[in-house]
């Protein structure tokens, strides 16, 4: 399963933002905003804990170069590739790209 099709239709939480305290029961999570006081209850099949500090588009693409690039050395496809580069947007003219190097 590709990387895009294990975060599709999920919730998708940064499991190493210092502003949530995240707690995972029996089938559901439970998010506390720390500075606002608020929670959340979440089932635990719609949601995707990311190990990024947080969700903004800088950090999505290195979450998403890193999961690719290591699909791609994994798998012996790299022999022909130099260099990926991955962009991740937010809105037209607004987002993040970021490279790394294969070779």
């Amino acid at each position: 399963m590709g990387v895009c099709d294990q975060l599709d239709h999920r919730i998708l939480l940064a499991r190493d933002d210092p502003r949530l305290k995240i707690t995972e029961d029996e089938g559901y999570y439970t998010v506390e905003l720390i500075k606002s006081c608020k929670h959340y209850v979440l089932p635990s099949d719609d949601v995707k804990l990311l190990p990024i500090p947080s969700v903004s588009a800088e950090d999505l693409c290195t979450y998403f170069l890193n999961e690719i690039s290591t699909v791609i050395r994994n798998n012996g496809f790299a022999d022909n590739i130099t260099t990926l580069h991955v962009r991740v947007d937010e809105g037209i003219g607004q987002g993040a790209g970021c490279d790394i190097s294969l070779a």
